[in-house]
């Protein structure tokens, strides 16, 4: 199993977690955190959007945060755009501004919202992003009916992120985001969050 190359932030350590899913995935993560590894950093995504579903913002951000200051350019050491670690990073500032901005810290809000904008990790690609959206709800509602909570939780929250993504470009006025509807895209992230809320609730 691969070690910390990061140090882990304090809202991803498992101890006194009072859900078991999270406490479960927490421990695993912890063992393993890093922020030049996609597999782990997708799942500190995941840890992100599994607090702010239970609305637990200041930890959610603690967590984003942490990863966020840290990989600010998506460029590699060869000089090139290293998207296996961009592409979840950027979708961390996605939700970090995304908290900001709602709580109503425009200010905060900016630096997030500004690295996504100058580069959003998503290929120019107008039927790939109108395809997301449309399969969206279907995706969530199967997704919330997984047996296992693990899985459930999982789909979930990598379909809600996208989605929070998307309309966080919105919110910068990126030119992607005329590739969608605003309130479509509202709409399906509060049923992700629901779904994941509801799901991460029974496993409490």
């Amino acid at each position: 199993m691969p070690k910390p190359t990061a140090p882990v932030p304090p809202d991803a350590q498992p101890d006194g977690e009072p859900n078991r899913h999270l406490a479960r995935f927490k421990t695993s993560l912890a063992k393993r955190w890093s922020h030049t590894r996609m597999t782990e950093l997708y799942e500190t995504l995941d840890l992100s959007l599994y607090l702010w579903a239970l609305d637990r913002d200041d930890e959610a951000l603690g967590v984003l945060g942490s990863v966020t200051s840290a990989v600010t350019t998506p460029i590699g050491r060869d000089g090139l755009p290293n998207y296996n670690v961009w592409s979840p990073v950027v979708a961390m500032n996605a939700l970090e501004a995304r908290i900001l901005r709602l709580a109503g810290n425009p200010q905060a809000a900016a630096t997030p919202a500004a690295r996504l904008a100058s580069d959003p990790g998503l290929a120019p690609n107008r039927d790939f992003i109108t395809d997301k959206i449309t399969d969206a709800q279907g995706e969530l509602d199967a997704a919330a009916t997984e047996t296992s909570v693990k899985w459930a939780c999982h789909k979930l929250a990598r379909r809600t992120g996208t989605l929070v993504l998307y309309a966080e470009l919105a919110a910068a006025a990126h030119p992607y985001a005329a590739w969608s509807e605003a309130d479509d895209v509202e709409r399906l992230i509060t049923t992700g969050r629901t779904h994941l809320r509801t799901r991460l609730t029974a496993a409490a």
